[in-house]
């Protein structure tokens, strides 16, 4: 699990930082491509880690999807919240703070509120210990994704 974890941080971190840094026309269907590919490198992440059975696998996987799903529209949303951060970056005003706080505190919230729903849905198809799992690694995987982002973004000023 620490090995899948090492190498799921060193991908992001790269994908994160290019990201943050890209700049030009094709910017969006990077970002879409940066999403994906960490949608994808999570996904293996957790499958690997989880164990499950054959049947556990066939329960858990379009549950899965569908969060992976969900939590890519919260993705974009906090990719166009940085980039109304970068815009604003070094001329920062009190609206614009307050603006960014707010989606950043209902992205938060939204967050949590879509791991509640998934949990419980797959709680109706899988025993409560793999859920926990599932709970514990997707919340070790997203604490990652926010260190390489704090790593790259600078504090406003």
């Amino acid at each position: 699990m620490k090995t899948l974890l090492i190498a799921f941080t060193a991908v992001a971190a790269f994908g994160v930082a290019d990201a943050a840094l890209a700049q030009g026309a094709n910017v969006k269907d990077d970002t879409q491509l940066l999403i994906s590919q960490i949608q994808t490198d999570k996904r293996a992440v957790v499958l690997s880690a989880m164990q499950l059975t054959d049947a556990e696998v066939l329960a858990f996987t379009p549950i899965y999807d569908k969060y992976q799903a969900d939590m890519k529209k919260q993705f974009e949303r906090a990719v166009e919240m940085l980039n109304k951060f970068a815009a604003n970056y070094g001329s920062m005003t009190d609206d614009a703070a307050k603006d960014i706080m707010k989606e950043w505190f209902k992205l938060r919230d939204e967050r949590n509120d879509t791991m509640k729903k998934y949990a419980k849905e797959m709680g109706r198809a899988l025993p409560p210990t793999k859920v926990l799992q599932w709970v514990q690694i997707e919340n070790k995987l997203n604490a990652l994704l926010d260190v390489q982002a704090a790593s790259v973004i600078p504090v406003a000023r």
